[in-house]
């Protein structure tokens, strides 16, 4: 998807400095990417020791 945003030039050469990608795309996807990780992990927290499975292990592992 094409688009025109206005990024803050300094912090877009450190990115690209830390993360030795060489286009403004690569680290603008790349800060995406780790954005929606970070908020997936955030929301797993939430589930945290609820829903707790009783039983065996082996009884939850199935072959394949």
């Amino acid at each position: 998807m094409r688009t025109n945003i206005d990024l803050d030039e300094k912090i877009l050469k450190e990115a690209m400095s830390i993360s030795g990608l060489n286009t403004k795309k690569a680290v603008v996807n790349m800060a995406l990417e780790e954005y929606v990780r970070a908020s997936t992990r955030k929301e797993m927290l939430n589930f945290k020791g609820k829903n707790i499975w009783e039983g065996a292990p082996s009884e939850k592992r199935t072959k394949r």
